[in-house]
This record gives C-alpha cells, sequence and structure tokens, in this order.
C-alpha cells in the first residue's frame, strides 16, 4: 500500500475511534468475538493445536512488541498522530485483552485506537476462526502492511457509519487492531477501511524502527 501517498489524503481527514472492542456506546464494550483467551504464549493453544490455524498465516519475521504492549502510546510518533489530525501523544487504557492507546482530536472528536490483544495469544488465527464459525459481518484478508499479514475483522459491517477495523498480525501470537471512526464530514467520502490500515502501517513502521 502507498502510505505516502495515503497521508497527503489523511491530511484532510479526521478520524475517530471504534472502542478496541465494536460497542454499542462508548464505555460499554461488546466483544468482537467470542473466542475465549487460551492463556499460554507458545505457539500452541492450550490444547495442543498449532499456530497458526483456520486458514490464519504464519508471520515469517515476527516483531518483539514487548514495549509496546506495555505502552501502546508509543505506537505511532507525534509527527504520525499530527498527519492524521490527532493530538501528538493519545491516552493509555486497559482494555479486554490487553492495553490500548486512543487519540482525539478535542474539535472534532475524531479519534483512533491500537489495542494489543496479548491476553489472547493466538494471534490472527482467532479473527480466521470467527470468521468460519460465522461471528463476523464483514472479514477481508488485506494486502500485506509493512510485510505483516491483516485482515478486517468486524462483528459488524458499520462501514456505511464510518466505522472498521483492520487486525494485524505481528506474530503468529500476537495480533493488535486497529479500529477507527469518520468524522461525520467524511462518513460517505473516505472509505474507513483503508484509513485502519494506514494507521496500522505507520504503527508497523513505529515498531520496526
Amino acid at each position: 500500500m502507498a502510505f505516502r501517498h495515503a497521508l497527503a489524503i489523511l491530511g484532510v481527514l479526521a478520524v475517530a475511534v471504534v472502542s478496541a472492542c465494536t460497542t454499542t456506546s462508548r464505555g460499554e464494550p461488546v466483544p468482537r468475538t467470542t473466542v475465549e483467551s487460551s492463556g499460554t504464549g507458545s505457539s500452541s493453544t492450550e490444547n495442543g493445536q498449532e499456530l497458526p490455524y483456520a486458514g490464519a498465516p504464519k508471520v515469517d519475521d515476527p516483531l518483539d512488541t514487548t514495549r509496546f504492549q506495555q505502552d501502546p502510546c508509543q505506537t505511532l510518533t507525534a509527527d504520525q498522530a499530527r498527519s492524521l489530525t490527532l493530538p501528538p501523544s493519545g491516552e493509555r487504557r486497559d482494555a479486554p485483552f490487553g492495553k490500548a492507546c486512543t487519540w482525539e482530536n478535542a474539535d472534532t472528536r475524531g479519534l483512533v485506537e491500537i489495542h494489543f490483544l496479548d491476553g489472547d495469544p493466538r494471534g490472527l488465527s482467532v479473527e480466521y476462526q470467527a470468521h468460519k464459525d460465522g461471528k463476523t459481518a464483514l472479514f477481508e484478508e488485506l494486502p500485506p502492511i509493512e510485510g505483516y499479514p491483516a485482515v478486517i475483522s468486524n462483528v459488524f459491517d458499520d462501514r456505511a457509519s464510518g466505522k472498521c477495523t483492520v487486525v494485524v498480525g505481528a506474530s503468529d501470537e500476537i495480533r493488535f487492531e486497529v479500529p477507527v471512526r469518520l468524522s461525520s464530514e467524511n462518513i460517505g467520502h473516505k472509505d474507513p477501511c483503508q484509513v485502519a490500515a494506514i494507521v496500522a502501517g505507520l504503527a508497523l513502521a513505529t515498531i520496526k524502527s
């Protein structure tokens, strides 16, 4: 994906968050999938099933995301956040299955979130299994982002409302999701899934550097 070109588009874009779990309203999370955590950090599930499974691709060059899992606000630099019309620093919070960081534009109410789901160390296999089980209304494989597998995965198809979540496999065990919601003036004019993919690319570039 041509992130440099896409960033030029994003210069006038205000984005907002769909919480780390797709929500009916802020502060009332509804799990994006109903798959329970395995509670193990090994390359297999607790029942011995090898990762990846359910059709998820293997991550050939796993990233060490340890410090970003502890502080997801480090995944976007101040300049990257500003390029998204967001404040230079985000707000860290505890979220289901891991820590998250949100960046909010106080004027437009636009937000973007990055949420590590390391509490369920099964990587993208969880997303693929949820899709196979019919638990996602929207699921689409994306071309690798910065060399890492990614999918669009949502319980509800909220693109018409300017919402979309992209999930990236940083390793076979660790994944992070990037939910966004476009500002009202951009709903119907911008693709929220493209925006989420762009933000994921920025985060990966930071992690890799």
